[in-house]
């Protein structure tokens, strides 16, 4: 069942920069009710545990911030809680994705990621791990950098809870009698067009930075007046001529070439999507495979707490 408020890639087309890669976004939601489990969604974007695959792509970079004492030096502790102790209507965390420009040193793709990831969370001191992972072909090319990064709605006010106290319904008037307050930012279409203009600014600051002349464009190319569909490959110019003249060898040859960046881009939207359908699957099954006492079950000695009213989001 998706999150229709979340589940969100926004419209494809973002300009094509040479040698960048294209523009990518996309944020969907962590709930019980899409089968995600939150510790292994950790393993997987940080490549640990039963994904510590030589065969996978690899992380080159993980980091967790605004995590509560407890998890400060134990992130994957704090995903795992909000696993037991988060309410059962409750999203688990927010789980987003993106492309990196191409041709970037390992530092500058780390400060870049960092950047997004703070003005997504650090306002409202929001527990985040985010990971980059390679994107390296066969032959160990570079060709499609990116990263993943989890976000929880449970705000880090600095009160000292333990772990089940956390993900308790929050009390506004003792917040130490309470949870953590849960974030209401993580709505709608207003703000995952807000996001992708803000990825935007970021990567085309850092390749201005670096006396890059290529950019990259969050619009759709509706948007941008872009006369072309995100799966088409061929311009329109080598179209029209195609149903005039016909297509000889020179000429579909031609065509071909010129529009090599467009076909490269289509392809980086159909692999990312593979490995984010790939990712989506594995960590079902792993979900299904957790041991019994992993999902414990409500009774009279359940920590949590009970629903005193309108459910939590």
């Amino acid at each position: 069942m998706r999150d229709p408020e979340l589940d969100l890639q926004g419209p494809r087309g973002g300009r094509r920069a040479p040698d960048a890669g294209s523009f990518h976004v996309s944020f969907r939601s962590g709930s019980r009710a899409t089968g995600a489990c939150a510790v292994s969604a950790y393993q997987y974007i940080s490549r640990e545990g039963p994904f510590d695959d030589p065969d996978l792509d690899r992380a080159v970079f993980v980091e967790s911030g605004h995590l509560p004492a407890w998890a400060a030096d134990d992130p994957p502790a704090y995903w795992d809680a909000a696993d037991l102790y988060e309410r059962a209507n409750g999203r688990l965390f927010v789980g987003g994705d993106f492309a990196l420009p191409r041709g970037l040193e390992r530092e500058e793709q780390i400060a870049l990621a960092r950047e997004f990831v703070s003005s997504l969370t650090d306002r409202e001191q929001l527990p985040y791990t985010l990971a980059i992972h390679a994107g390296e072909d066969r032959e160990g090319h570079e060709h499609n950098p990116h990263v993943h990064v989890m976000i929880s709605e449970r705000a880090n006010d600095r009160v000292v809870r333990d772990r089940a106290r956390w993900f308790r319904r929050a009390n506004r008037a003792h917040p130490d009698r309470g949870g953590a307050a849960k974030s209401r930012a993580f709505h709608g279409r207003d703000w995952v067009e807000a996001a992708r203009a803000r990825l935007a600014e970021v990567i085309n600051a850092r390749l201005r930075a670096h006396g890059r002349d290529d950019r990259v464009d969050h619009r759709s190319y509706a948007r941008q007046g872009v006369d072309r569909q995100p799966t088409e490959h061929f311009g329109p110019q080598a179209a029209h001529i195609f149903e005039r003249q016909g297509a000889s060898d020179r000429l579909e040859h031609a065509a071909a070439v010129d529009d090599l960046p467009n076909q490269l881009a289509d392809v980086d939207q159909q692999i990312a999507q593979l490995e984010r359908l790939h990712a989506s699957l594995v960590l079902e099954q792993q979900s299904f495979e957790r041991t019994p006492h992993d999902a414990p079950t409500r009774s009279s000695s359940d920590t949590r707490a009970p629903d005193d009213g309108a459910p939590e989001r």
